[in-house]
């Protein structure tokens, strides 16, 4: 194992991808910060860090409470106000981290030298495992999360494009017979649920396929944060996962896996982005290697 990028990342210094459901731009190193945002989803996942080009993204999820995901979340509140953003933001948060997320709000306010009488909360959606939720500003968007294992309360997440589409036994049929079919108050359409975005925030990797719905997303964001052979006692020890997790759950699901993109993030400080570039191009199984990248 290498360490000698163990003081070279820079959390303001972004990433830029390409992904079946939108660009994609951020940071995500372990205990540095991370924040990834998804402009044409309107949607950012955490907020580790708030440079600019968050500001005009209207909805933010907060995987879990560590400072190093949502040190900055009320950073972006006050910035988007600096800058004349009219439309509140709105902040999906876990139910189990609202009471103690809604304290330090308001602490953080107060001590920035905000009066009692100013002081006004953000909007924050309280958010459940199993829960569809839309998201305010994109109505087409629905918001899935579900349960992750880490050392705190945690949850990851699907962005789902809602749609409705012809049922089956219309189809073929034509523009004045559905018409007719409309006006007779036939029910002619279904609703469709496609799976655009999974995020799985930082989780113990038996998450993975706890959860095994997420290899159906076009997008998966998935932690990596330990690589090294000798360093998979330590990812259970800390709730995280190892590479060793990620490659066991692709060789088991194999041909279920839909993904046309599995990122992985929030590597280790101690490794450089050579290593993990070469760790995975040895470690990710053949039929898997062009749809996984490092977000580095």
């Amino acid at each position: 194992m290498t360490t000698e990028s163990k003081y070279i990342h820079n959390a303001l210094k972004q990433v830029h991808l390409k992904a079946a459901c939108s660009g994609v731009q951020g940071f995500s190193i372990s205990g540095l910060a991370t924040y990834m945002q998804f402009p044409e989803l309107n949607f950012c996942v955490d907020m580790g860090e708030c440079p600019l080009s968050a500001t005009p993204l209207d909805h933010v999820f907060l995987t879990h409470a560590h400072g190093d995901h949502a040190r900055c979340l009320m950073r972006h509140h006050s910035l988007r106000k600096m800058m004349g953003v009219e439309r509140d933001s709105i902040y999906y948060i876990p139910e189990a981290i609202c009471d103690g997320a809604r304290h330090w709000i308001k602490a953080e306010a107060l001590f920035e030298g905000v009066s009692e009488a100013k002081f006004q909360y953000p909007e924050i959606v309280p958010v459940r495992a199993g829960e569809r939720i839309a998201l305010q500003y994109r109505k087409d968007l629905v918001l899935e999360p579900f349960s992750v294992k880490h050392s705190v309360p945690a949850l990851g997440a699907t962005v789902l494009l809602h749609k409705k589409k012809l049922k089956d036994e219309f189809l073929g049929k034509s523009a004045d017979e559905i018409i007719k079919l409309r006006q007779a108050g036939v029910e002619i359409t279904r609703e469709v649920y496609e799976p655009l975005l999974s995020f799985t925030g930082d989780c113990l990797g038996e998450s993975l396929l706890e959860n095994k719905s997420i290899f159906q997303s076009k997008v998966l964001v998935t932690e990596c944060t330990f690589i090294a052979p000798e360093d998979e006692a330590m990812s259970r020890k800390k709730g995280h996962t190892h590479l060793d997790h990620i490659v066991r759950a692709l060789n088991e699901l194999g041909d279920e896996v839909k993904c046309e993109q599995i990122i992985l993030s929030h590597f280790s400080m101690k490794y450089s982005e050579k290593y993990i570039q070469e760790s995975l191009k040895k470690a990710i199984p053949e039929k898997f290697k062009e749809k996984v990248v490092a977000f580095v």
